[in-house]
């Protein structure tokens, strides 16, 4: 009997002793960060400062285990299906909470042998959820803030050991470093997770690390960059990379993530269908993405793939309440279908000549009559009439049907603006016959451009003659018609008779109130199409303009009140205004709706109307540097007056001059130009320029 008890005894630990060796083969994710006890409450909205509301829910305050890290840990535990093993270090407190934390860890697999106690009570997250699964946390630290002035060599075992650390900023930012330093000497990626504690991050640790990954809110406060569009996120999250990041991975919430790899590709991740169609609790759904997203790395898995598993679990987590009763299985990650990443289409190569943008190769189509040529993320379009001029080098029509024809022979072109009622009326075009034009030459409608004749040269939205003033505002919603009917996205405002050529002509105010209400009667008659105001300082019909500046423009804007009223910048206006267009251009931000690139010398407030940048290089590129930071949606409009020069050649050379300085702009801000801005080091930036031979 003692033989085979002995036998028995000998072939428990060599089974033992095989599953360690399995288990040690296997790749391990050691997550070093927070545990909390989650007390969630229910709110119909978050309370004003200084008032107190009542719960959504009677019954609610429900406390389930959390805090990042522990959610992170369960989640890489849950994802990793025996494919790897989570291990996770945190500080245990010396209350119940304690006890039910280390259960819970426990029972979802994670190996806790590296965790410390401390004599400070447990973490506490008070997680305030909204009725659409919108969720805001105060985080009490607690035990978490109790680490060892010196953790790295009691970590450095399990730091070695392991194929990638996780890091977030829920414990003193002493711990990070220093995992994140031993981390690098031993070559394992450290990824950062930026939620927790809102403190600035130091260029030396970011250098340390090989993903760091902060939200939308996280990215704007650690850059004190604008994040509302895309451009500006992708802006943004360069800056970061400048900084020293190896990838920088942005969560978008319900518009997905972007991922900004080392060697500068950005892979843009759509979101995904959440189970049973509806947010529940955010609880936890970043934690999801982001553990999700660290197991897919060590399984070596391709960018594109690691980003569908981590949204797909970010998706499962969103569909259930709490932290960790919604962290996601490998299962559930694996079954959610979910839209593959796909390369952003700002940002498919790179030429000498700008044609391409980035650093990877170009992508797609392109070519003549392209609306998006080779990767280029906005579409161009050209002022009609200049086709009209130099018609010794063209054997078509010399009509509005003739231009475009002729418009459709310029490489890049993509779309074409109309005036109105000048190409309509006088010609008696349709919009059928327009579209078909349009059609035939490979392009479509950008906007239309009103044009008031002489019968409104006292005025079209300032006419002291109310007849007139009405039938001027009735011509302009009869241009938004057209405007729809083409399929054209914007209507744009400019009269060569609002204002006055001599003082005491005009009653200011009286003239003031009537564009605003002409604007808002357009703005009322189409709801689904962008209205804008050209503004221009004076002209030979008008030498003093109601609108003159990008300051009365912002103001008309603002006293209109419709958010489909807008601006159009016109580069020669914004000179003869004595005006930097790139600064007109931040100003306005969003209400931006259209631009008109050209340039000038600005002699006796003439309007040259010259090929962009061949005057103002530098202040060309800095408006290309802006457009990217405010994440310009609109076309880019060429209103040029090539009188002597062939206007398609003249066209062309336009697309190639924007495209090399979109990409000029997209270099310095790679190279570090944000920061020299930040600081209005003037010099900083021409030594940057003339560095990197872009001066």
């Amino acid at each position: 009997m003692a033989a085979w008890v002995h036998l028995l005894v000998l072939l428990v630990a060599a089974v033992q002793e095989t599953m360690a060796s399995a288990r040690q083969a296997l790749p391990q994710i050691l997550v070093i960060g927070s545990l909390n006890m989650d007390t969630i409450i229910d709110v119909q909205r978050l309370p004003q400062k200084g008032e107190s509301i009542v719960t959504r829910l009677p019954d609610t305050g429900k406390s389930v285990p959390g805090g990042k890290g522990a959610n992170q840990a369960v989640a890489a535990a849950r994802l990793c299906g025996g494919k790897c093993v989570a291990k996770f270090v945190g500080q245990f407190g010396n209350d119940g909470h304690a006890e039910t934390l280390e259960r819970s860890l426990a029972d979802n697999g994670v190996d806790l042998s590296a965790c410390g106690r401390t004599e400070k009570p447990s973490g506490q997250g008070l997680v305030f959820l909204v009725e659409d699964g919108t969720v805001s946390s105060i985080v009490v630290g607690g035990s978490n803030m109790a680490w060892p002035s010196d953790v790295v060599p009691a970590l450095l075992p399990h730091i070695q050991m392991s194929s990638a650390v996780l890091l977030q900023r829920e414990i003193p930012e002493h711990v990070n470093f220093a995992v994140a330093q031993a981390a690098a000497v031993a070559g394992v990626p450290v990824f950062q997770d930026i939620g927790g504690e809102d403190r600035p991050i130091s260029g030396e640790l970011l250098r340390s690390l090989a993903v760091v990954s902060p939200n939308l809110p996280e990215l704007q406060r650690l850059t004190a960059m604008p994040v509302g569009s895309e451009a500006e996120v992708i802006a943004a999250a360069r800056f970061l990379k400048s900084k020293g990041a190896q990838r920088v991975l942005v969560t978008r919430g319900g518009d997905g993530a972007l991922l900004l790899e080392p060697d500068g590709r950005i892979w843009k991740q759509p979101p995904c269908e959440v189970p049973g169609g509806q947010v529940l609790d955010e609880t936890g759904a970043g934690d999801s993405f982001r553990a999700a997203f660290a197991v897919a790395f060590v399984e070596g898995r391709s960018s594109e793939d690691s980003l569908r598993f981590a949204a797909a679990a970010g998706a499962v987590a969103v569909s259930q309440l709490g932290a960790f009763p919604s962290l996601p299985t490998r299962p559930q990650a694996e079954r959610l279908a979910c839209p593959t990443a796909i390369p952003w289409s700002g940002d498919s190569g790179a030429e000498d000549d700008g044609t391409c943008i980035g650093s990877s190769t170009c992508a797609g189509g392109g070519g003549e009559g392209s609306s998006n040529v080779a990767g280029f993320p906005l579409k161009f379009g050209s002022r009609l009439n200049s086709m009209a001029d130099r018609l010794d080098l063209w054997g078509g029509a010399n009509d509005v049907l003739g231009w475009v024809s002729r418009q459709g022979t310029v490489k890049g072109l993509g779309v074409i603006d109309f005036n109105y009622p000048q190409h309509f009326a006088a010609s008696g075009l349709t919009a059928e016959a327009a579209l078909k034009a349009l059609g035939a030459a490979g392009l479509e409608a950008g906007a239309v451009q009103m044009r008031f004749s002489k019968e409104f040269r006292a005025g079209a939205f300032t006419n002291p003659d109310d007849a007139l003033w009405r039938r001027a505002v009735a011509l302009t919603i009869a241009g938004g018609a057209m405007a729809q009917a083409l399929g054209a996205k914007e209507l744009v405002v400019w009269s060569a008779w609002d204002g006055y050529d001599y003082s005491a002509q005009a009653d200011y105010v009286v003239a003031w109130n009537k564009t605003v209400l002409a604007f808002r009667a357009v703005c009322d008659a189409h709801p689904d199409l962008k209205v804008s105001v050209e503004y221009k300082p004076t002209d030979e019909n008008t030498r003093f303009y109601i609108v003159g500046s990008v300051g009365a423009a912002k103001l008309l804007v603002k006293e209109v009140g419709r958010s489909n009223m807008g601006v159009t910048i016109d580069v020669g206006h914004c000179l003869m205004a004595g005006e930097n267009p790139a600064q007109s251009v931040a100003m306005l931000g969003d209400r931006l709706f259209g631009i008109h690139l050209n340039d000038g010398h600005s002699r006796l407030g003439a309007e040259d109307g010259l090929m962009f940048g061949s005057v103002h290089s530098v202040m060309a590129m800095e408006l290309m540097y802006w457009l990217q930071k405010t994440g310009y949606q609109g076309h880019l409009y060429m209103d040029t007056f090539p009188q002597n020069e062939d206007p398609v050649r003249e066209c062309e050379f336009n697309i190639r001059r924007v495209k090399a300085l979109w990409a000029r702009a997209e270099r310095l801000r790679t190279a570090g130009l944000d920061a020299l801005l930040a600081k209005h080091d003037a010099l900083g930036v021409l030594e940057l320029m003339e560095g990197s031979g872009e001066l």
